[in-house]
């Protein structure tokens, strides 16, 4: 799982690390999407059991749509469970999680800043639910990055009026709530909207990346929405981003035209969360207390600066008695402070971690941190994140590296590939939002 271990643990606090790690891989594995609606999504003859539902698959045309960097393991599931009773279907993941399935078109895209395989993918999927009718059935499996792997912009702003968009909104340190306020009013398939096109009964299987498990945040393309065009007008007016912002753009959202609002209203709908933020903390607590630790999961919705989640992890680790370990879940942010988007090397795990490890230098007890994106990718990085310990400051300072000035840049990447700090998983097929591991044993 972790293609950098042999570096991770060749240095520094090795018992630490090693036990951050495999307190990190039993979360992981305890979200795995796939193995969950293997569980959870059963067919037995003509019926299709989800959850607590049934529906009946006798002379039924079944569409399977999604998007998502957590969406290509239930594909697959799905796509060995329903084999040829798919009707037709479709599948948006990142690039380089694509595989071949038999029934499912997988389809890859860019993230987290939208490509024209983006556009086609979008198109792709309101092509096929549109064909829906009101007998058949929907499954939809979006999770956490669909907005950038399947757009297809609102009338009037192009594609690379919407790929300017997010680099604005990821450079901005606005929350993700705040980011898809503004992306879902630019955008003919989002809210809700990919929904509101399909004329069928709609099962959502996902998991949640968004903190409070909101599902209009969660999987967007296929439940009602609860914001409007003022909440994307608001963020703009709160985050400066009038200026910045394409003029289509800046135009469109402030036209709010009420035919484009996003859907307030999708019946028929059931959504199944089949992996959560909660769980992956609790399944991290309870490996901890396997390997002697006193556990406890702080919160799993850390929002915020990502530095100030590196110390606020510290002073918590601190004041804690060892052995302890702290867990925390949630999703912090980088506010790039004029940096550009494209001069940057890192991410928000990576700055936490960064951060912690300037926090903990001269502490007197062992300490380790591990701060990563549960997706396997922090930022515009190919990079999960960042394992510091105590002794990382003082690795640096013989390196003559400045991790201070690392963070003024926001090349967090270039610092923990110089310590052997730098957490690297490739895609782990899940997403739900960050983890944070803190441990101490003296």
């Amino acid at each position: 799982m972790f293609v950098s271990e042999t570096e991770l643990l060749g240095h520094g606090r090795r018992r630490l690390r090693e036990h951050c790690l495999r307190i990190a891989a039993a979360a992981l594995r305890a979200v795995d999407p796939g193995e969950l609606v293997r569980r959870r999504v059963v067919r037995d003859g003509d019926w299709l059991l989800v959850g607590d539902e049934k529906y009946e698959l006798t002379n039924r045309r079944v569409w399977v749509v999604g998007a998502g960097k957590a969406t290509i393991g239930m594909a697959a599931v799905l796509d060995e469970l329903l084999g040829d009773r798919i009707a037709d279907g479709a599948v948006v993941v990142k690039r380089g999680q694509g595989r071949q399935l038999r029934f499912i078109e997988v389809l890859e895209a860019s993230h987290p800043v939208p490509d024209e395989d983006s556009l086609k993918g979008g198109e792709r999927l309101l092509e096929i639910v549109r064909r829906a009718s009101a007998d058949d059935l929907v499954l939809a499996l979006v999770t956490g990055g669909s907005s950038s792997l399947a757009v297809v912009p609102a009338p009037g702003v192009s594609l690379t009026d919407k790929v300017a968009t997010n680099r604005v909104l990821l450079s901005s340190g606005a929350d993700i709530h705040s980011m898809n306020d503004v992306r879902k009013h630019i955008s003919c398939i989002k809210g809700g909207r990919l929904g509101a096109a399909c004329g069928c009964p709609i099962v959502n299987l996902t998991v949640s990346d968004v903190v409070g498990n909101h599902l209009d945040y969660v999987t967007d393309l296929t439940v009602a929405d609860r914001s409007t065009f003022a909440d994307a007008q608001a963020v703009c007016d709160a985050y400066s981003l009038w200026e910045q912002l394409p003029s289509t753009v800046g135009e469109w959202l402030r036209r709010a035209d009420e035919a484009y609002e996003t859907a307030k209203s999708l019946p028929n709908v059931q959504t199944l969360v089949v992996a959560d933020p909660e769980m992956m903390c609790a399944a991290a607590a309870e490996e901890a207390r396997l390997l002697g630790y006193e556990a406890r999961v702080l919160t799993t919705d850390l929002q915020g600066e990502a530095s100030d989640a590196g110390r606020w992890l510290v002073r918590e680790l601190t004041a804690s008695p060892a052995p302890s370990a702290l867990i925390a879940g949630g999703e912090n942010t980088v506010n790039l402070n004029g940096v550009r988007f494209g001069e940057v090397a890192g991410g928000p795990n990576q700055e936490a971690a960064l951060t912690a490890a300037i926090e903990m230098d001269g502490t007197v007890r062992e300490s380790c941190i591990l701060c990563l994106d549960s997706d396997g990718t922090d930022g515009p990085t190919s990079a999960a994140g960042g394992l510091v310990d105590d002794l990382s400051a003082a690795s640096a300072r013989e390196r003559e590296f400045d991790l201070a000035e690392a963070l003024r840049q926001h090349r967090s990447a270039d610092a923990l590939t110089a310590l052997g700090d730098l957490v690297v998983t490739g895609s782990t097929g899940t997403n739900v939002n960050d983890l944070k591991i803190a441990l101490t044993s003296g």
